[in-house]
Parts: structure tokens; C-alpha cells; sequence
């Protein structure tokens, strides 16, 4: 009743408010010898309105029968319903992204735009329909609409003859009413009588022409909403079989006579990168298509380059590490809504801010907080020995550790290593049946050549403990040299990079050398595997999902991948890393986290 008070009390002069059939509509029961012309007057609605939902009354007005006008289809009294402005642009404007709001959804984002509703499921084949929810951030095209063909679909109210043996319950059923509803529509007649006329509702269905400056966001709606699930997934199957397009922009510095020494690095990269192409040519049922250009380290090349209008139709460019030459890519990615991959750099945080930007080499700061939950995760009942250099710079790493086990109150205690660590001074800060893991302080050669002795030793004769030692990503320089002791010891190395040269690699190196000749590039990363892993990934994860975020683990021969998008404003970094066991059988066990 409450309910009815309102809306009754924003209604027209002399009109109420009845609920029908799950609707609310203003009501206004004709009184002898009135005249459409002279309601409209007293109501204040137009003749047109009235006549849109009460076609019948163009003739002899029935005493006592309803006139009815829908309660949403007027905003106010005497007027109708406002949409949401639109935005006045041309048809040319470059993509923006759009934040969704708060009642918001693809259909009220596409009229603000003045942009297609397909259009914009296109550009953003991340998102499901249902997805465009507050904070989410979508792709957009202004002014990208073209006129369309719609249905809009009106509940309108006739007159009906009575006919021999009518009833309120058949006349109900016939039209989808409950009885109650239609003795709401005829509060005059108490009992269906022939040759008396009464109001039924009829369905009027009208294919019209419009477009998103004019229809009426309802209509949208209604046209849209039961139909957005089938053009999602029709685009999605499309979009499995349309071609994939991958710009590959680093400063090759083919124009010199001798390039510097990245530059090779960066040709490592893209052989790697073909040589991937070429193995998932039969695996793929959509064409890749590589297109490779030389920014010659030059601003003005790299801004020619993304003037092309090639450039648009990528779904992936690859951008150097080169500060200047990055940041114009990945604006342009930003711009026209494509995917960089930046798998040079860990210092350029655009990705925090620009949602096109993947991180490839993951920040400093994801890569430590990772590996503490990992820790956190194997080691919570283990006492931490730390193993302090003083000579040596304490790794930035050791001290997040550090700072991380002290605020969890583990047991942990520290021996300073000045010379060689001693046996016997390892030994007195063992107690039996502990557990224990050594964290060096550095991840110099030198002091792991300190320590090495004595935790080899220990290991074998402490049988009453179980130890083992943790090892930064460094000591994969080091395995020459030192990878009989790490195994002896029993040492985790966490690392962003791991290549544990099994058959996998055997089999890149042999297609290497039968490509190009000779060996990859002595580099860490390897970038010739680098680019392999990296357009594994790329071509997999479109193949298959035709998404590069929120897929499963892709495990490289040395890079694996996990994108995650930790914020919708941002982009997506690369939380993948590689946990390898150096065990005291003399195996190596590499797990992905």
C-alpha cells in the first residue's frame, strides 16, 4: 500500500496507479461523453501516448472502460522516460577504456558511447556479458555505431465483444492472465456479459530502424538482454578461428655494421620466437601471422613504425626494454586496445597503470612476495639459521626474509661467516630432531664457497636433524662448479628463470643449429629459449582460451607463465616461478608455483 501511495501521488490528475500482470500502469476510467482530446487535456499525457498503449481509443470513446499508459514509460507527468546522454564524436575516435559504474552494463555502455553493443563484446573477449561489473574496465569505441535493425516488442490494450460462454477465468487463461489482473483492467463489468466490451492486453511487435543517439535504452534492453549470451559465444567461436597477428618491435640495428651486443640478444629472442612458430604449425586451428620490425634504437623509427596500419589489427605486440621506446608501445597498446608483452625489463612499472601491459620478467616486489608464501608454505616448522657475511652486501631479498621470519616469530638464530664457517661452530646451533634451513646472506660464489664445507659435513654427520639450505637465483652461474655440493647439502633455489637442460632442451638446441647454425647466445636468460617459451605461450593461450590472463600454469623449457590482473585498472604480471630441488639423490626437481 505504501507503494501505491507514491507512485498514486507522482501520477497524472485524475489517474491512479493499478499493478497487472507484474507491470504498474496509470489508470483513468472514461466518464460519459468525454473525448480523447479533452483526457489528454485533464491527465496530461499526449493523445499519442494514449493512443500508443490504447489503440482502440482513435474511435467512440466507452464509458467506464480503462485507459492505460505504462508507469516506466513516463519519467514525470507529461513526459517521457529520459535515457542517458550520449556522447557526440566521430565515427574515427581511437578506443578509450570506460570504468564501469554502478548500474551500468554493455547495453547503457554502448548508448553513452554511441557505440555497438557487438562492438564492444568484441573488444573485450575477457569479459562475459554478465561480467560488467563496478570496476571492471572495459574497451570502448566512441562513435563506432551504425544504424541497426531492432524489435521492440509493446504491451497495448484493445477492447474485446464478449462472446457466448466467456467467463473471467477462460478469457484469463486465453490471455495469459490470472483473474484477479483482468477484473483489475474491468473494474466495471462484474460479470462477462455477451456483446459488452471489455480490455484485454495484445502484444504488438514492431521491427524498426534506429540508432544508439535514438532508441530508447529500454528498448535496447529489452531487444539485447536475451540475446547477449548467444553473439558472446558466437564471437568467442569466431574469434577461435580468426587469424592471430603478433608484431614483434625491438632495435635490431640491422643498419649497422656491427650492432651492439643486445641487439644480437634481441635476434636470439626472435629466432627462438620462429623456431616456436614452426612446432605449432600443426598443433594450432588459427594462422599466425609474425610480423617483425627494427626500431634501429631510434624514437622517430619506433614512432613511424606504430603509425602503420598494420599495427592496429595486432592482438600482441612484443616492446624492447628500452625505457623511451617501451613506454611510446605500450601507450600505443593502451590506446587501441593491445596486448604488450614486456619480457625485458623488470624496472618499468607501467603495468601498474596501463591494463594492456603484460609483465613478462616479474617486478622485484610480486617475485619476493611470492616466494615468502612459498616459504611460508614448506618451511613453518623449521628454525631459520641465517648465514651472515659482513663482507659482503646483503641481499635485498635476505633482508625482506629476514624482516618476514622475525615478524612471524619463527625460531631463527645467525652465524657470521668472516673466513671459512667451521664445523663445529655450525654444529653448536643444532639441536637434535630440529629442522633447519640455512639462508645466506648473499648470493656471492664467494660466500657459498665459506659455508659449503661445513654444510656438507653437517648434513652428514647431524643425521639427527633434517636440514636443508636455500639458494638465490644467482647460483644457476654457479652449477658448474657447485652443483654436486648443493645437491650434497640438499638446496631449494627459487628462481624467475630455470632451464634444467632435460630433453626439451636437447630438442630446441638440435632445431637451433639445424635453423641457424651453431649455438644460442651465453646470456641469463637464455633469450633464445626465451622467445620459444614466450610464443609457446602467446599462441597456446589464444588457441585454446583466446585469452592471455587467467589461464592455467603454461610451463616453458625455462620460463613458465601465469598472468593475473591484480587490479582493474592495471595490467597483468607474470606470478609464475620456478621452485628447483637440488636433492641429496643427485636429481633435480623443478616445480612451477
Amino acid at each position: 500500500m505504501a507503494i501505491f501511495g507514491v507512485l498514486a501521488s507522482q501520477g497524472q490528475v485524475g489517474m491512479t496507479v493499478k499493478h497487472i500482470a507484474g507491470e504498474q500502469y496509470y489508470t483513468y476510467e472514461i466518464k460519459n461523453k468525454e473525448t480523447l482530446y479533452g483526457i489528454a487535456r485533464k491527465v496530461q499525457i499526449s493523445e499519442e501516448v494514449l493512443l500508443t498503449y490504447n489503440p482502440w481509443a482513435s474511435g467512440k470513446l466507452e464509458k467506464k472502460l480503462l485507459l492505460l499508459v505504462p508507469v516506466k514509460a513516463l519519467a514525470h507527468p507529461g513526459q517521457a522516460q529520459a535515457a542517458p546522454p550520449t556522447i557526440e564524436v566521430a565515427a574515427s575516435q581511437a578506443p578509450v577504456s570506460h570504468t564501469v559504474a554502478a548500474g551500468e552494463n554493455v547495453c547503457t555502455i554502448a548508448k553513452t558511447y554511441n557505440a555497438s553493443v557487438e562492438g564492444i563484446l568484441a573488444a573485450n573477449p575477457r569479459l562475459h556479458p554478465a561480467d560488467y561489473t563496478p570496476g571492471e574496465v572495459v574497451r570502448v569505441t566512441p562513435g563506432s555505431a551504425l544504424p541497426f535493425t531492432y524489435e521492440k516488442t509493446t504491451t497495448v490494450f484493445q477492447t474485446y465483444t464478449v462472446q457466448p460462454g466467456d467467463t473471467y477465468t477462460s478469457l484469463a487463461s486465453t490471455h495469459g492472465l490470472t483473474v484477479i489482473d483482468l477484473m483489475t483492467l474491468n473494474p466495471a463489468t462484474k460479470k462477462p456479459k455477451k456483446g459488452k466490451l471489455m480490455v484485454l492486453p495484445a502484444t504488438r511487435t514492431e521491427r524498426l530502424t534506429g540508432n544508439m543517439a535514438t532508441i530508447d535504452l529500454a528498448d535496447l534492453e529489452a531487444y539485447y538482454q536475451p540475446r547477449l549470451e548467444a553473439i558472446y559465444q558466437q564471437m568467442l567461436a569466431e574469434r577461435q578461428h580468426s587469424d592471430i597477428n603478433i608484431g614483434i618491435i625491438l632495435p635490431f640495428q640491422l643498419h649497422k655494421s656491427a650492432p651492439p651486443k643486445q641487439a644480437y640478444l634481441y635476434t636470439d629472442f626472435y629466432k627462438g620466437f620462429l623456431i616456436a612458430l614452426d612446432s605449432l604449425k600443426h598443433a594450432t586451428t588459427r594462422k599466425v601471422n609474425l610480423k617483425v620490425y627494427d626500431t634501429q634504437h631510434n624514437l622517430n623509427v619506433t614512432d613511424s613504425l606504430l603509425l602503420l596500419p598494420e599495427m592496429r589489427d595486432m592482438d600482441v605486440l612484443i616492446a624492447p626494454s628500452e625505457p623511451k621506446q617501451m613506454e611510446r608501445i605500450n601507450n600505443f597498446g593502451n590506446e587501441w586496445g593491445i596486448e604488450v608483452l614486456n619480457c625485458f625489463s623488470t624496472k618499468n612499472d607501467d603495468h601498474l597503470t596501463n591494463r594492456y601491459v603484460y609483465q613478462v620478467n616479474t617486478p622485484t616486489r610480486d617475485f619476493t612476495a611470492n616466494v615468502l608464501r612459498w616459504f611460508d608454505d614448506e618451511f613453518a616448522d623449521c628454525t631459520v639459521l641465517f648465514l651472515n657475511d659482513p663482507a659482503a652486501e646483503n641481499k635485498d631479498i635476505y633482508t625482506d626474509l629476514r624482516n618476514h621470519i622475525q615478524e612471524k616469530d619463527m625460531a631463527n638464530g645467525t652465524l657470521t661467516v668472516s673466513g671459512e664457517l667451521s664445523f663445529d661452530q655450525l654444529s653448536r646451533m643444532m639441536n637434535p630432531g630440529a629442522r633447519y634451513v640455512f639462508i645466506p646472506s648473499s648470493s656471492s660464489k664467494e660466500l657459498f664457497r665459506k659455508v659449503a664445507g661445513a654444510l656438507k659435513r653437517a648434513k652428514s654427520e647431524r643425521f639427527d636433524c633434517d636440514m636443508v639450505m636455500l639458494a638465490y637465483p644467482e647460483y644457476v652461474l654457479y652449477l658448474k662448479d657447485f652443483q654436486t655440493d648443493m645437491q650434497t647439502i640438499d638446496t631449494y633455489m627459487f628462481s624467475r628463470f630455470f632451464n634444467a637442460k632435460g630433453y626439451r632442451t636437447r630438442d630446441f638446441d638440435t632445431l637451433y643449429r639445424r635453423w641457424f647454425g651453431g649455438e644460442t647466445l651465453v646470456s641469463y636468460p637464455n633469450m633464445g629459449l626465451l622467445g620459444y617459451d614466450t610464443a609457446m605461450f602467446i599462441v597456446h593461450a589464444l588457441n585454446t582460451t583466446g585469452s592471455l590472463v587467467d589461464t592455467d600454469t603454461h610451463k616453458g623449457i625455462q620460463t613458465s607463465f601465469r598472468f593475473v590482473r591484480e587490479d582493474a585498472n592495471g595490467g597483468c604480471v607474470n606470478q609464475a616461478f620456478d621452485v628447483v630441488h637440488f636433492t641429496t639423490d643427485h636429481t633435480i626437481i623443478t616445480e612451477v608455483k
